[in-house]
This record gives structure tokens, C-alpha cells and sequence, in this order.
């Protein structure tokens, strides 16, 4: 067969064509992780909670591991204490936090609202592409089980020339 004036065995047209449907298949199943939710990006940025205006009521250093501190806060017309997941502030100064949705018990813990809100969208992209390349990895590594040692020739099917 000729293609743009070359002469391009039938072999290598059968090896550029089952790539292709590899990829093909690698990008449908990607999709369909993504939509069944398998990669973990569900969650919406609005779904995070509530964003309010707090007050730090007993801050922590930051030396210490886990340390947490605890600020005030108004939601719906309620002064309420919770558990900062933040350290390093000072009695008194204003952080926005995110009050997760639901009910509010006694150990409620809150997010520092810049911390917790992020795009996803590029982690997103990257996790379609690495889906994608390891199929089309795993599809070579087949390849190569199936071919056998470097000796030993492929059988008359899988032959890139005829």
C-alpha cells in the first residue's frame, strides 16, 4: 500500500491501527471511570460547606503536631465554638473558615477556607492521562509476554511484514 508516495508495509498498517484502537478503548474507559466516579473527583467545591467569618478564641503554636485551635463563629443567627485545623494565629484575629454541611455536633471540626477549596481540574486531566497510558503500557507488556524471548521469532500472525 502507498501512502503519500511511500511504500508502507500491510503489517505495519495492522500494528498502527490496533494502537489506535487501544487508545480508543483506553480514552472510553477513562470516561467511564470518570463517570461512575472512580477517580475520586465527585465531590464539588460548592459541596465543601458554608463559608463564615471566625474568630480565633485560643490559638496554637505550630511546633506541636496536630495542633489545633479553636475559634468562634456565627451560623444562622447561633454564636458556636468548633476545632480549628489550623495553627499559628493569635487570640482574636479573623480567619474564614468552612463549616461542613450538616448537623453540628459538639466535635465539630472546620477547614480554613482558602486551605480546603482548590481546582481540581488539573488533577483531574492527569489522572485521564495516566489512565490512558498505563492500558496503552499494559497492552505492550502483553505484547511482549505473548512474544517471548528475544530469539525466538512471532508467529506468522503477528508478523509486522507479510
Amino acid at each position: 500500500m502507498r501512502i503519500a508516495g511511500w511504500q508502507v508495509p500491510p503489517g505495519y498498517l495492522r500494528w498502527a491501527a490496533v494502537g489506535l484502537g487501544l487508545l480508543a478503548v483506553g480514552i472510553v474507559a477513562a470516561v467511564v471511570a470518570s463517570a461512575l466516579g472512580l477517580f475520586g473527583f465527585t465531590t464539588a467545591a460548592e459541596d465543601a460547606g458554608t463559608r463564615v467569618s471566625a474568630s480565633v478564641a485560643a490559638g496554637a503554636p505550630c511546633s506541636a503536631s496536630g495542633a489545633t485551635e479553636t475559634v468562634t463563629f456565627e451560623v444562622d443567627g447561633t454564636d458556636r465554638q468548633a476545632r480549628f485545623d489550623g495553627c499559628g494565629h493569635a487570640k482574636g484575629e479573623p480567619v474564614e473558615i468552612l463549616v461542613p454541611p450538616g448537623p453540628a455536633g459538639d466535635d465539630l471540626v472546620v477547614h480554613s477556607a482558602g486551605a480546603a477549596v482548590g481546582d481540581r481540574a488539573p488533577g483531574q486531566g492527569l489522572g485521564f492521562v495516566l489512565f490512558v497510558v498505563s492500558g496503552l503500557a499494559g497492552a505492550g507488556y502483553a505484547f511482549l509476554i505473548r512474544r517471548g524471548p528475544r530469539g525466538t521469532a512471532l508467529p506468522p500472525a503477528l508478523r509486522l511484514a507479510s
